[in-house]
């Protein structure tokens, strides 16, 4: 080897270290996030339900961010015992800045009748400036929401494991010996052979229209009843614009209940969109809004 092959290799050695040096100065000075199982303090969630999310069974989890830094979630979900499996969290992942409180809605699943409390649960993947991690966490229950929801769903299941209840997929309407615009939906009753007894005691109005059904109550029935077929009979509940604008739920008939496991249920009859629609035109027409 030349003198001068020996110094290119010494300057080659030289400059290889001097390299390595540096990244390993760039190592040693970056921050990796450290890994955490709970959330970072003053962040908070929350469950609870807004009356629009009644007809679809949506549940808004919300999560307030108390604190002076941004916090992003990147995924996240809900679990509890009331229902069959865990839910996604939507529109995440989502940046909560400082002070920020949002609430991100999940699709409930089918309710499960037969466990006594919710156990509640959100599990939430974060990150941080200074952090990072995967925490699940009890969610404080606003509104006794996880009560009123399976309340609602168990008493129709158990309701309806006696007696279907099915409504009608057109409402028609007439007007009545004074004028007015009357609609009406059939709502069939249809025992499904199960043992047992279910007694319909009564139906409510809504924000939107006056309901009755064409029977008197209590109606009991049983795997030995004939089917039923009924009458919703519905007139508006007052004629004001903005109780159409604004309807939420004016259209989930309120039914009352006695079942095998609720000595006093209640739970809403939930109609097709077409049906809600049709509705809609009925009290515009009814209201002398539309012609």
């Amino acid at each position: 080897m030349t003198v001068r092959a020996k110094r290119r290799q010494g300057r080659t050695a030289i400059l290889l270290a001097l390299v390595l040096s540096g990244v390993a100065l760039v190592a040693g000075c970056s921050s990796v996030p450290a890994v955490q199982t709970t959330l970072p303090a003053r962040i908070t969630v929350s469950v609870f339900q807004n009356r629009s999310d009644y007809a679809p069974r949506h549940l808004e989890v919300q999560v307030d961010n108390g604190s002076a830094t941004a916090v992003t979630l990147n995924s996240g979900s809900f679990s509890s015992v009331f229902f069959s499996r865990a839910v996604a969290m939507r529109y995440l992942p989502y940046t909560l800045e400082p002070g920020d409180e949002v609430a991100f809605p999940v699709y409930l699943p089918a309710a499960k009748c037969e466990v006594p409390a919710p156990v509640p649960r959100v599990t939430l993947s974060f990150a941080t400036l200074a952090s990072m991690g995967r925490a699940t966490v009890i969610p404080a229950v606003l509104y006794h929401a996880l009560a009123q929801i399976h309340s609602q769903d168990c008493a129709m299941a158990t309701f309806e494991k006696v007696v279907r209840v099915t409504p009608g997929t057109t409402v028609t309407w007439f007007r009545d010996p004074k004028g007015a615009l009357v609609s009406q939906l059939p709502i069939a009753l249809t025992p499904t052979g199960a043992a047992g007894t279910v007694t319909l005691t009564g139906i409510d109005d809504t924000t939107l229209l006056r309901m009755s059904l064409n029977t008197t109550y209590p109606l009991v029935l049983s795997s030995r009843s004939a089917p039923l077929n009924l009458v919703l009979t519905a007139t508006p509940s007052r004629c004001e614009t903005h109780v159409l604008s604004e309807d939420k739920i004016g259209t989930v008939v309120p039914l009352h209940a006695v079942t095998s496991a609720y000595s006093n249920g209640y739970f809403g009859l939930v109609l097709s969109n077409t049906v809600k629609f049709e509705y809609y035109h009925y009290f515009s027409l009814a209201c002398g809004y539309a012609g």
